[in-house]
């Protein structure tokens, strides 16, 4: 076999090698490759959808903590606040039943929770609600340091633009 002959069949060897490993590469594993990565990409859209949906549910559980909270602080009587400095808010049980489950299902701490059952059941003043405010934020990750330390003016007892109070 002369030289000529060796450098053609290897340059069709390596020609015929190049061929196959272009077909298996472009036919079998590319295509597997693409398909693993589609399924891990909607693998992590689906998990960041419902992460998503919890937050929201957890955000929308925890305000209305908040409102629940303002509604029942409004209906005590404090030694320190005259009748009718403060315009009573309206509750119902439902709300509150269906405001504890969303808590419970949602949250990844109790401190909402653990709050809203004090302003229910213990005696309290209306500056707790700068807690819950707190509290809620630390829950929904809005940061750690506590936003409003106002504990005089936290709870807002009523205005004077109120067109109920205005009759």
């Amino acid at each position: 076999m002369e030289l000529k002959d060796i450098l053609t069949v290897t340059g069709l060897s390596i020609t015929l090698a190049g061929i196959i490993n272009g077909i298996l590469y472009q036919y079998i594993f590319l295509p597997k490759v693409n398909r693993t990565f589609k399924k891990f990409e909607f693998d992590l859209k689906q998990k960041d959808l419902i992460n998503q949906e919890q937050w929201k549910h957890k955000r929308d559980a925890c305000f209305n903590a908040l409102n629940i909270a303002d509604a029942l602080l409004s209906n005590y009587k404090y030694p320190n606040i005259k009748e009718g400095d403060i315009k009573p808010g309206k509750i119902t049980t439902e709300e509150v039943r269906k405001c504890f489950n969303d808590l419970a299902c949602s949250c990844k701490d109790t401190i909402v929770i653990d709050l809203l059952k004090k302003i229910m059941f213990d005696s309290v003043s209306p500056d707790i609600i700068v807690d819950l405010r707190n509290a809620v934020r630390m829950e929904l990750e809005f940061g750690n340091t506590e936003f409003d330390k106002d504990r005089d003016k936290a709870f807002v007892g009523k205005v004077g633009a109120d067109n109920e109070l205005k009759k």
